[in-house]
């Protein structure tokens, strides 16, 4: 029983001592370590209080020896969490520009492929109309309705004055005054007919 007992007191100083080590500066633990000694058993280090000082360790000079039994108070942030906390502060800084430059250019290349499938629906109108010009019968169409062409052994006749837009009030030009409502073949044989009769 004496044996447990001894155990449990030198227990209690061991903690002690290291818990006034955590808890004082250098100084103050080399101080207190020369007071009481470290070779000193631990039941006669525990007897010994300074003088004017209480059983529980309150001395005269209103300094108090760290005890096993208060509560040393526990490091809510570890070493370990600030280090990761530093690398994933790192990370998000390289990552955010990285992403926002990720998301610009997807948003220019939707814009891109907008005008691509533009540009790609004009081209097949142009090649359409390259493909009617390699039919004859669409070119003869249109000499005919551009500038008035007609193929070998045609006639074409050319009406002046319609005599429909007359009745239908439509302003008579003056005897010198050019049209412009005509088309262009039109509009010169217009003039040529109007200098003939002037």
């Amino acid at each position: 029983m004496a044996a447990r007992q001894d155990r449990a007191a030198r227990r209690l100083a061991e903690r002690e001592q290291v818990s006034g080590e955590i808890r004082m500066p250098a100084r103050a633990a080399a101080r207190r370590g020369g007071r009481t000694g470290s070779s000193r058993p631990a039941a006669s280090a525990r007897a010994e209080t300074p003088a004017g000082g209480s059983a529980d360790g309150t001395g005269s000079g209103g300094r108090s020896p760290v005890s096993a039994r208060a509560r040393v108070p526990e490091r809510t942030i570890s070493g370990r969490m600030i280090v990761l906390t530093v690398v994933a502060l790192v990370v998000l800084s390289f990552l955010v520009p990285t992403v926002r430059t990720y998301v610009q250019q997807r948003g220019e290349l939707g814009e891109l492929e907008s005008e691509i499938s533009a540009a790609q629906q004009e081209q097949d109108e142009l090649q359409d109309q390259i493909a009617r010009w390699d039919d004859p019968e669409y070119i003869r169409q249109q000499a005919r309705e551009r500038v008035d062409l007609v193929m070998p052994g045609e006639k074409r006749y050319h009406v002046v004055g319609d005599l429909d837009a007359q009745d239908e009030g439509g302003p008579t030009p003056a005897d010198g005054e050019v049209r412009h409502d005509l088309p262009w073949a039109e509009a010169l044989w217009d003039s040529l007919v109007r200098s003939a009769v002037d």
